[in-house]
């Protein structure tokens, strides 16, 4: 079961978060919250996890983001706001995910199925449906940084990364940029968006394989490699979720 808490200034914003959560059956709201430093004062007392979070940005007693910076690190956050403009920020935090308001429902479980993948792979004791894989949707995009600016991309173009040393390389629809990032903190924003790493230098997308031969995966007329550590896994996945005929 995953635990959580909502913390928003508008009742009416609270009302749906409670709404979504009620329609998914490992979710428990343990507590809401209109004003974030009671919020802040029930997280540190709590003596039960606090696996997630649903936080607001602009709210009159504290700003969110501040907020965030006080919550422990195994609790995650996902960002509730009308302010697209604070997305960057939100992703400095490493949240797992930034709803913009008004969502939907099953936007709001796209967000659910992202948590649930990155806390099943931190909290070993939450129980649940098994992890999922989302197929990336044209909404779905992560921000950046390259030497002189911040893009966002698009998960659903990102066609595979590469790995070297401090440095990863996106290789997407568009091009490839390279990035002062280790591959782990990829893999890590984007394993619950069907994708998969193979080798120590490579997390590879999915959806974008053209082909699939014993000890590589061509991706864009690149042959990148399985690495022996990885085949048992990458193997058993495809026999899992992929029909073979």
């Amino acid at each position: 079961m995953v635990k959580c808490i909502a913390i928003d200034d508008e009742p009416n914003a609270l009302g749906i978060i409670k709404e979504f959560v009620n329609r998914i059956a490992d979710l428990e709201l343990l507590q809401s919250f209109t004003d974030p430093t009671k919020a802040l004062q029930y997280i540190k007392a709590s003596r039960s996890a606090i696996h997630l979070v649903f936080l607001d940005i602009q709210m009159t007693r504290m700003n969110g983001l501040a907020l965030a910076q006080h919550l422990p690190e195994s609790t995650k956050i996902i960002l509730t706001t009308a302010y697209p403009d604070f997305a960057l920020q939100g992703y400095e935090l490493d949240v797992i995910d930034y709803l913009l308001k008004p969502f939907s429902f099953a936007r709001f479980e796209r967000a659910i199925v992202k948590a649930r993948s990155i806390l099943h792979g931190s909290a070993p004791d939450i129980s649940g449906e098994e992890t999922k894989r989302l197929s990336p949707h044209s909404d779905d995009f992560i921000f950046v940084r390259t030497d002189y600016k911040t893009l966002r991309v698009k998960i659903s173009e990102i066609q595979y990364i590469e790995g070297s040393g401090n440095y990863v390389t996106l290789h997407t629809l568009k091009g490839k940029m390279m990035v002062l990032q280790n591959l782990k903190k990829f893999e890590d924003q984007l394993q619950p968006y069907a994708f998969f790493r193979i080798h120590k230098s490579y997390i590879i997308a999915l959806g974008h394989i053209d082909s699939i031969e014993k000890s590589w995966v061509q991706i864009a007329g690149k042959d990148i490699p399985i690495g022996e550590s990885y085949k048992d896994a990458f193997n058993s996945f495809l026999s899992q979720h992929y029909r073979q005929f």
